[in-house]
């Protein structure tokens, strides 16, 4: 199985912002990324593109394919666990993030924000917490600037291969 990851943190933490900051790093290195987000309210699909339409229009399942990109649309009768949705991940890839799922059994990274909350809810299995304020712990604590810094720890806990796939990022 891909090794996974999850970023916790309350609402408006600055969990995507620093996660996208991660995703872009490993990715640039030539990682092959995958991430799983869990929303806690129901989805809302704007409609823009015929897909959404058809989704909307009734249809339980819509796939729209190109050269580039394919997208899938799946009702579903209830909500899917986060290993059933990691089963579905494609092979090749070097490692799964998971934004959400507090409470499963994955290793964690929380986020916080002192405007937010200021302390954290430290988890099972929490290996670091990334901060937009000074904080003490007893896991690694890493700024929520340091996107270097916390995509290298991700790569060193999951014990993924540390060397670069891509000259671009040294």
């Amino acid at each position: 199985m891909v090794p996974v990851i999850s970023f916790i943190g309350r609402h408006n933490s600055g969990k995507t912002t620093v996660l996208s900051g991660a995703i872009k790093y490993l990715t640039d290195a030539g990682y092959k990324v995958a991430v799983i987000k869990h929303a806690h309210r129901h989805l809302n699909i704007d409609v823009h593109k015929d897909s959404e339409m058809f989704l909307q229009a009734g249809a339980e399942y819509v796939c729209a394919s190109s050269p580039e990109l394919v997208l899938t649309y799946q009702h579903r009768e209830e909500e899917a666990d986060i290993y059933s949705l990691l089963k579905e991940v494609p092979e090749g890839l070097d490692l799964v993030i998971v934004e959400g799922y507090k409470n499963e059994a994955l290793p964690k990274i929380e986020v916080l924000r002192g405007a937010i909350d200021s302390k954290p809810m430290l988890m099972p299995q929490t290996l670091a917490l990334v901060s937009d304020f000074p904080l003490q712990a007893e896991v690694s604590v890493f700024s929520s600037q340091a996107v270097e810094d916390i995509a290298l720890f991700i790569l060193a806990s999951l014990n993924i291969e540390a060397s670069f796939k891509s000259a671009s990022c040294h």
